[in-house]
């Protein structure tokens, strides 16, 4: 986990960006930077092997960028644990820069299925900011039909939750071509 300095940016919001892996965060976080600074890949594994905070001038937020949960047992609990930590820390007397002011909670598009055990994770991972509004990302939605198909999968799984969750909003989103 990488050391937060905020002396030199004080005031800003802290957005929480987590998922399964292999959704699109990092990807997410480059194109809201517009930068490559979140490494990105392919493969069997996840890329993002530890929390990373990106932050720039020209934003009035950070972007924290999480392990990604994924289908084992011993690799979803390190992304939930990852973030129970961190968000321990943050809690601290004197972290206030470090609290998170909003969760991107990021969901593949291109996924048929939306499970329980997703919604789980992410409720685990933050149950420690459940006053924090939660805004659903739909990733790689690439049509109208789609988007629509993506927004009710979302609603269904939120509303048969019998944990509250602040869901705010749901956005689906596409990266632009290069």
């Amino acid at each position: 986990m990488e050391k937060i300095t905020t002396a030199a940016i004080p005031n800003k919001g802290n957005v929480l960006v987590i998922g399964n892996s292999g959704v699109g965060k990092s990807t997410l976080i480059n194109a809201v930077l517009g930068d490559e600074a979140a490494e990105t890949g392919f493969g069997t594994e996840g890329t993002t092997k530890s929390l990373r905070i990106y932050e720039n001038d020209g934003l009035s937020f950070r972007l924290i960028d999480t392990i990604g949960f994924e289908p084992t047992l011993l690799k979803e609990h390190a992304a939930v644990t990852a973030v129970r930590k961190w968000s321990k820390e943050s809690a601290k007397q004197g972290h206030e820069d470090t609290q998170i002011s909003v969760i991107w909670f990021c969901v593949d598009g291109t996924a048929a299925k939306l499970f329980d055990k997703t919604l789980d994770n992410l409720q685990k991972a933050t149950s420690m900011w459940k006053g924090v509004p939660v805004i659903v990302v739909i990733t790689k939605s690439f049509s109208i039909p789609d988007r629509e198909q993506n927004i009710k999968m979302v609603q269904n799984l939120f509303a048969k939750s019998k944990k509250p969750c602040n869901l705010k909003e749901i956005i689906p989103v596409v990266e632009a071509d290069a």
